[in-house]
């Protein structure tokens, strides 16, 4: 039974009605991370399901940490700038960000006679262009661009999407109708995405098919007349040695190298998750404080009408956490850039960066603080997640009410 001036389930014919609000929401959600999500390339092995619940699993992580998926595109959008200059210096003034986010993603795979394909990012593809074992590629921008599978019009309809729940948030908040927690909780969700979106414009997306550059020369011929530098057994490709360098500590967890389809080695595809290199203390800042921004959004559901006393305690401590944990937690990466950083800790469960010196408080000091923020935003935000659902069984009256837009027209 709802409260008075509190309604659960109400039809649309005549009114903003329960489905109105709940598929608006759904809806911008849905464009936003099917249009914003900018994967690797897969392999001929991959399945169609294969591809399917990978894409689901990302969406899933777009939508319950979206700026995570902010930091992933920061560190690609560095990768690929850190490529274009060096492409630059070599002499190649045609490659671009494009040309380097195809390479980082997986678009280019070598092909040597005594080894299996591996796919070769830009770091790699720079060493042998320099080293005069490939010649540069030769794939324009434009055909990466053909080859990739952007839908222009699913983007612009997400940015229309977005704009209208975003307007109708601002005007329904300055006519002081009430806001549903799910609809505060998607303009929360598109602070990071738009980001997101941004640092990704220029990857190409959904690419099914990579170039194959075929060589002469042997792999091994390649990894002797490297020296000391690759004498260590490779992880991932036998490029390994030139690749992981500019990973600077960062480690995949052991658990994780093998997940997701990544049985083989060499490896048959980049991983969604990797971005050499690691942020800069200039792109941790700038996801920190998108992560704060998004985190206080939800702050603004402080004083909103809960079905019950328990449910609104339950979302400001949720709400609290979850900007705590930015504010705190996120502060950690962002000192990780700096050169006095000597702590080990993990990063978002993936990765992990050893300390140098082998002390306890090396070891645990920012590994605890780390670990406990990320248990800690889990459980908000199942919490949060609960709460935008259940509210709908009993809202306010003013949910339901209607921006009255013609009172923004001009009268004479």
């Amino acid at each position: 039974m709802t409260s008075p001036g509190r309604s659960g389930w109400v039809s649309s014919p005549n009114t903003r009605g329960t489905i109105d609000i709940i598929w608006s929401c759904v809806l911008v959600l849905f464009v936003c991370v099917w249009t914003v999500l900018h994967h690797n390339v897969p392999t001929k092995a991959d399945r169609y399901w294969t591809i399917v619940n990978r894409k689901l699993r990302w969406a899933m992580l777009a939508i319950c940490a979206p700026e995570v998926l902010t930091l992933f595109a920061i560190m690609q959008w560095n990768a690929a700038n850190i490529s274009v200059r060096e492409m630059k210096e070599f002499g190649l003034k045609s490659w671009s960000k494009t040309h380097a986010f195809y390479a980082n993603s997986g678009g280019f795979i070598l092909e040597a006679p005594d080894f299996p394909k591996f796919p070769i990012n830009a770091t790699s593809i720079h060493y042998l262009c320099c080293n005069g074992r490939i010649d540069p590629p030769s794939i324009t921008r434009e055909s990466i661009w053909d080859r990739s599978k952007a839908d222009r019009f699913a983007k612009g309809a997400a940015l229309v999407q977005t704009a209208w729940l975003l307007l109708q948030t601002i005007a329904r908040a300055a006519q002081h109708l009430d806001i549903t927690p799910l609809e505060l909780f998607t303009v929360a969700f598109i602070v990071p995405t738009v980001a997101t979106a941004y640092f990704w414009s220029d990857k190409p997306q959904n690419v099914e098919e990579p170039t194959v550059i075929k060589v002469d020369w042997r792999i091994e011929e390649l990894l002797q007349s490297a020296g000391e530098a690759a004498e260590k057994p490779y992880v991932d490709t036998p490029l390994d040695f030139v690749e992981k360098p500019m990973w600077d500590g960062w480690s995949r967890r052991r658990s994780l190298l093998h997940f997701g389809g990544l049985k083989q080695r060499p490896l048959a595809r980049i991983p969604n998750d990797y971005s050499p290199p690691p942020p800069t203390g200039k792109e941790a800042l700038f996801v920190w404080t998108i992560s704060v921004l998004h985190a206080m959004v939800h702050l603004l559901g402080w004083n909103f009408s809960f079905p019950s006393y328990p449910e609104l305690i339950i979302w400001r401590v949720s709400s609290l956490i979850l900007f705590i944990v930015m504010v705190v937690g996120g502060a950690v990466p962002v000192l990780s850039t700096q050169p006095w950083f000597d702590f080990e800790f993990s990063l978002l469960w993936i990765w992990y960066r050893e300390s140098r010196e082998k002390t306890w408080v090396k070891r645990w000091l920012f590994n605890i603080v780390v670990e406990l923020a990320y248990a800690s935003y889990v459980v908000a935000r199942l919490f949060i997640f609960a709460e935008m659902f259940s509210a709908f069984r009993s809202l306010p009256n003013g949910a339901y009410k209607d921006v009255d837009w013609t009172s923004y027209l001009p009268h004479a």
